[in-house]
């Protein structure tokens, strides 16, 4: 655990100092996209289609307009 997260641990309000609520939604876009990326190689047609609808979400709240394939 590095001394940040440990001190957003014992402050409950220092864990939204860590990031804003775009960062927040740009680094689980990009976490979605690569398990939506893993699930459309084993053929995992709507668990990828699930993915899909959250990064889709993810990118509109950080405003990251582009669709990556």
């Amino acid at each position: 655990m590095t001394k940040a997260m440990a001190k957003a641990a014992g402050e409950p309000n220092q864990a939204a100092r860590l990031a804003d609520e775009e960062q927040t939604a740009e680094y689980i876009g990009d976490l979605v996209f690569q398990l939506e990326r893993l699930a459309r190689s084993q053929g995992l047609v709507q668990l990828q289609y699930l993915l899909g609808a959250c990064r889709e979400e993810a990118q509109k709240i950080s405003g990251a307009g582009g669709v990556r394939d």
